[in-house]
């Protein structure tokens, strides 16, 4: 049973980043107001795949809420997506 779960989040996760990145090109236009935000855009740059949450926030020296906080506004404007490994989510730039 989990493991069916574990496959249909991931078709989910699959989904989402297809339908975000159909809209690559309104995500393109609105990404410099989305990285006004000079921490905002520093979390950005930090997202290649490589970094969790923590990784983030040790690496700016500043809280975990707060990069979680800006990671929502990158995830829900589509210029950020993740991946799930060993229960941890890696974060990467969705239009690079």
């Amino acid at each position: 049973m989990e493991e069916s779960n574990i496959g249909m989040k991931e078709l989910l996760q699959k989904i989402l980043s297809a339908i975000k990145l159909s809209n690559a090109e309104a995500i393109a236009k609105a990404k410099k107001t989305i990285l006004k935000s000079e921490t905002k855009k520093k979390i950005y740059d930090l997202c290649d795949g490589k970094h969790t949450v923590s990784d983030i926030a040790t690496e700016l020296s500043t809280t975990q809420p707060n990069v979680s906080q800006h990671l929502s506004g990158l995830l829900e404007s589509g210029l950020v997506l993740y991946t799930e490994k060993s229960g941890k989510r890696y974060y990467f730039k969705s239009l690079e």
